[in-house]
């Protein structure tokens, strides 16, 4: 199990091979951003917690390794 640290949304969005905009636009069409959320997430967040990473990176499978 990979071990997840904070992220800014542009790494995230690297590791998808995706455009920051582009995770954007799935967090919010799937309805994913109010998991985001949940977890602690604010609306103008420069970098996601892990637990935020975590569960991006299983939702849209990225590897963080």
């Amino acid at each position: 199990m990979a071990k997840y640290q904070s992220m800014t949304y542009t790494q995230l969005a690297e590791r998808a091979g995706v455009s920051r905009r582009t995770l954007y636009n799935w967090l919010h069409a799937y309805g994913h951003y109010n998991k985001l959320q949940a977890l602690g997430v604010t609306s103008h967040a420069k970098a996601l917690p892990p637990a935020a990473v975590r569960y991006i990176c299983e939702t849209f499978c990225i590897e963080v390794e």
